[in-house]
Formats: structure tokens, sequence, C-alpha cells
């Protein structure tokens, strides 16, 4: 009762300002006038980035320069990173649970894992040695809920091959792998699958794989490059890479070769056929540094002198974007970041590209970056050579909690306070003289 009185009581002032005829009108006027020039400078002033902070130091990698990283989730990860006696490869499950999966110190350095890739069913995939892939179990996935690790020797009969990255595609009944190796002195792609039901689990992973069949390598007459793969839906991928060669431009010199990036979709319907290039297409400069898969299988690829987005038909839509790192979010939002000192940030979502600003300016160079739940992580280090962590919250922008989200939620409250308040008034006043008449 005393909350409804209070409110009569302020709607009966407030009325007496808004009404007509009161001396108050023009006064009354001029302060709401104020009131949104003031909110308009303030939430102005807000404009920067929320949800910006210097990583937290209860990581198990707080400290360590971090070479690479594949987030599954805010608190858990597998990282390759530099230690004082060299790399080390280990995975944390939460905060308390720390595995060790090759030490420099143990005598099995990590210094030739050249991917870290997430699978679907919660494992990891890296590759050790040459035709080799060893599955990391998620203690999840197992009946001992402890991390358990699967080596796979892949068929040497069609040669010997290192893998620089893998990329999985499943449609829920099976999984298919594609992967770039490096076949002697050229780059290629392979394709491994298809891999069965049961695969989550170092008890079954085996018997998941027992028709899996390793294809020959990618015919590559161009002699590209190919650097990284990921999966555009099914029986199609996208890989990317760069072509070297020397210019004949006035000037060139032939111990500097030119690099143009090459983005290409791949076909492959598993098998041991090779998998081969369905289209392909090559830039002015530059490289593409990340392949990221958005809903509806599109993937996005982001460059350091522009962005493309391929679409699962094949076609291709370019931007003027250029970034040193990317990161996709929960949302379906791709963040584009830019080098040491950038003071912007820019966000791409269905089509549209915006600007999001920093504080401050980035402080470190950009080494590894990932993304867990709702957090982006972005490692390196600064010019003094120490390793940095900086995190983005991704769900800040806009929330209550953040400044520029308290003032527009204040900002609405009091315009609808205050619109609510003249239209009771009209409506009393129009009720009034119709009773009148």
């Amino acid at each position: 009762m005393c909350s409804v009185h209070l409110f009569g009581s302020m709607a009966k002032g407030w009325r007496g300002y808004l009404e007509e005829e009161s001396e108050y009108q023009w006064i009354a006027m001029a302060g709401f006038l104020a009131f949104i020039l003031l909110g308009a400078l303030a939430i102005q002033g807000t404009s920067n980035l929320p949800g910006v902070e210097v990583g937290s130091s209860d990581s198990s990698h707080y400290g360590k320069r971090i070479l690479d990283i594949e987030y599954t989730g805010d608190e858990s990860f597998t990282a390759k990173i530099l230690n004082d006696g060299g790399i080390d490869l280990f995975q944390q499950n939460d905060r308390t649970t720390v595995t060790q999966i090759m030490t420099a110190g143990g005598g099995l350095p990590a210094d030739d894992i050249r991917f870290i890739t997430s699978l679907e069913n919660g494992n990891t995939a890296i590759s050790p040695s040459k035709n080799t892939i060893q599955v990391i179990h998620s203690p999840q996935n197992e009946p001992s809920s402890a991390t358990t690790i699967t080596t796979f020797e892949l068929d040497r009969s069609h040669g010997n091959f290192t893998v620089l990255d893998l990329a999985e595609s499943t449609d829920g009944q099976s999984t298919q792998w594609m992967m770039v190796t490096m076949e002697g002195s050229k780059t290629s792609l392979r394709g491994f699958g298809a891999i069965g039901s049961g695969s989550e689990s170092s008890m079954t992973i085996a018997a998941s794989m027992s028709s899996s069949l390793l294809s020959t390598p990618m015919v590559n007459t161009a002699d590209v490059v190919w650097q990284k793969v990921m999966s555009l839906g099914t029986d199609q991928w996208v890989a990317t890479g760069y072509l070297s060669y020397t210019s004949n431009e006035a000037g060139a010199s032939p111990a500097a070769p030119k690099i143009i990036p090459v983005l290409a979709v791949i076909d492959w319907e598993g098998g041991l056929t090779a998998p081969t290039v369905s289209t392909m297409h090559s830039g002015e400069g530059g490289l593409y540094h990340s392949l990221m898969v958005l809903d509806g299988n599109d993937v996005f690829a982001a460059g350091d002198q522009g962005s493309t987005l391929v679409s699962t038909t094949g076609s291709m839509t370019h931007f003027d974007v250029a970034s040193v790192a990317a990161v996709v979010d929960c949302h379906d939002r791709v963040w584009l970041f830019g080098d040491v000192g950038s003071k912007t940030i820019v966000r791409y979502s269905g089509q549209n590209t915006e600007q999001l600003s920093l504080a401050e300016p980035l402080a470190f160079q950009i080494e590894s970056k990932g993304h867990g739940k709702e957090l982006i992580f972005l490692h390196g280090t600064d010019d003094s050579g120490e390793a940095q962590t900086l995190l983005i919250d991704t769900s800040a922008p806009g929330s209550i909690e953040s400044g520029r989200g308290f003032l527009n939620f204040l900002f609405l409250t009091v315009f609808s306070i205050t619109m609510g308040v003249m239209a009771w008034t009209s409506g009393s006043r129009l009720f009034a003289s119709r009773r009148v008449e």
C-alpha cells in the first residue's frame, strides 16, 4: 500500500508540472530536453566495449607463453605452451584437474604438434608424428572419468606424411576427417572415414574405425601450400593456403617471391578416391589465418588483408576487413582483432559488421586465441616478452551490468514514466471535458 501511495503522490506532482496551463510547463519541457541530451552524452561516454579485462591468474597456464590453445569451456582447454625446459602440451578439464599430455622435461616435447582440433563428441585430436593421429578422450566420455589417449597409425601403403591440420564433418550417424598433409616437399589433402558410432570412448573407438579408409593424396598441380581446412557440410570442405612465385614487376627480387592467398572448396565423398578442388579463389596479398564454421555450415575465412564468407552453395563473399586473429562466439558472431596498438574490434554478424571501441589499445601481439562458453581469450606477449591474456565477456555488451546497458535501461525507464504521466494527464482532461459537455 505504501508503494502505491508513493507512486500516486509522485504522479500527482509530475502531473502538475506537465499540465498544459501550468506555469511550470516550459520548465518541465526544458528539463526533459536536458535529460535527453545528458543521457545521450552519458551513453556515448560508455561506448567502449564492456566486459574486457586482463586474464585471471588462477588458470594453469598463467604466466606461460601459449603457442596454441583449444577451448572446450571457459575453464577447460588443451594448450601448447612454452616452458623453461621446452614445449609442453597439457589439458585442463576444470580449475583443479590438469593432465600432462606431452612434456619436454619427460623426454616427450610437443614441438611437432601442428594443430589442436576439438571434436564434436568432446574429444580432442592431435598428431605427434608422421601417419599418426592421437585422440585425447574427455573424462566425461570415459567410464573411469579420467583423460585417456588413443593412438592410431594411419595406412602407410600410400606414403608417409605429416598432418598439418585436421577438420571433422559429422551428420549424426557417421564422421569424416579431412587432413592437410605434408607429402615430401609438397602439401596436399587426404580424407579419412567413415567413422561410425562409439568414437567418443577409448573402449569403443577402435571398433568405430574398423571400416574407415584413408584416401590417396589430392593432386596439387598448382603447387599451392595448403595450411588449414574446415568442414563446409556433407562431402565438402574449405581449404586455405598460399601461392608463391617470382614477380616480373620492375624492381622485384627473386630472393623475395610474391605470396598470394588461396581459398578453395574441396569435394570428397569418402573412400580411397583423392579429394578434388571444386572451386578456387586467389587474392592479391596477405594470408588467411583462421577458418570458422558458422550456423548453417557456412565458413568464415579471416585474413590479414581481408576476409571471405563461403556459403554451402560454394559462393564466396569478400569483406575488406583485415585482422591478425579471429574468433566465433556462441551467438554466431565473428570477432576480428587487429595488431598490437589497435583501438577497435570489428564484429561480423549476419552479413553486417560493426566496429567496437576498446577502452585501452591492445597491449600485446596476439599469438593464440579461443572461445569457451561466454568468454573470448586472447593470448600473446608484450614488448618486454611477458605473457599476457585478455578476456572479453561476450554477454556483457548491452547487458544491464554494463555502463551503457544501465544507462539505456535508466533512460527508457524515465522516458516511459514521463510519457505515461503525460498520457494519463491528457486522458484525464479528455474524459473530464466530455463529462462537462
